[in-house]
């Protein structure tokens, strides 16, 4: 039971990462296009890096609970893993756009179709 416990609880704290992840993202993104003035497309990649540095910040030291002080090859994995997906995330926000999909509603779908992705 113990470890079905520990691991629904760090279920639990990834989702909460990613949804707070999610928002960073949607809410930098609209910063950017509404007050700084930046085009979607490229306010796209500013956002989702903000978002992915505070995933994988929150899940290393929330989620996992890692202590360790190496960085970089912990940066390396997650970008090696998460690389793919975050272009997806990128590419599917500006195919979306480019379909006449509002900027912040292109972003919404991709969050979740790269969610659903990462996932299965």
């Amino acid at each position: 039971m113990h470890f079905l416990q520990k691991h629904l609880v760090q279920g639990v704290k990834f989702a909460l990462c990613g949804g707070i992840g999610a928002t960073i993202d949607l809410s930098t993104l609209t910063f950017f296009v509404e007050v700084a003035g930046i085009p979607p497309q490229i306010a796209f990649i500013p956002s989702t890096f903000l978002a992915v540095l505070f995933v994988f910040l929150a899940n290393k030291h929330f989620t996992f609970r890692n202590r360790e002080r190496g960085y970089t090859v912990q940066a390396l994995k997650f970008a090696l893993v998460y690389g793919i997906a975050i272009v997806l995330n990128i590419g599917l926000s500006n195919v979306l756009l480019f379909l006449g999909v509002h900027y912040f509603f292109s972003k919404f779908l991709a969050i979740g179709a790269i969610a659903i992705w990462n996932y299965a």
